[in-house]
């Protein structure tokens, strides 16, 4: 769909120097399809799969989780979330444990050296920072601040809280 969209020509009054919400949303589309794929490839280049990295990344940093809250803060099924600790525990990097209180709910927690898994994540960050590079110290901060105010507007919209970043946003 976003290939479809990114095809057609930019309008309403673009050549006369405005830039429509339309235009932008064209512009939106296509850059995040494209950054998706470019993402994918990075995350390969690291070793692993972009859910999968970010998973770890979640274990490593906010300790044992439940399967349910890995599936919200990766905006994934919780089936989605089965097969990759199925994979994960099979590769011996996370176990399934009891909850200490709670019998009916299960922890994902890594079995893995923890600065492994940081390590890794952040080979993944620098490669997606190489991005930026080209860009010049004076863009950097409109368009940084630009991305937290969309960030926040969606996260808004979705009834998501907007301070800090987590590993959602990897």
């Amino acid at each position: 769909m976003g290939s479809r969209l990114a095809a057609q020509p930019a309008r309403n009054g673009v050549g006369a120097g405005q830039v429509s919400a339309e235009a932008l949303a064209v512009a939106a589309t296509a850059f995040a399809d494209s950054f998706e794929r470019w993402a994918g490839r990075k995350a390969i280049e690291a070793g692993a799969s972009i859910p999968r990295l970010r998973l770890l990344y979640s274990v490593h940093c906010h300790g044992p989780q439940k399967m349910a809250d890995l599936a919200e803060a990766l905006a994934v099924t919780p089936r989605n979330v089965t097969a990759l600790v199925d994979g994960l525990e099979r590769e011996g990097l996370v176990r399934r444990v009891a909850h200490s209180t709670d019998r009916r709910i299960t922890l994902v927690e890594l079995t893995c050296n923890s600065e492994g898994i940081a390590a890794q994540f952040a080979a993944y960050q620098a490669s997606i920072a190489s991005l930026f590079e080209g860009i010049g110290e004076s863009d950097r901060g409109p368009l940084l601040r630009l991305l937290e105010a969309l960030r926040d507007r969606m996260r808004a919209e979705m009834g998501c809280p907007t301070a800090g970043k987590g590993a959602s946003d990897a």
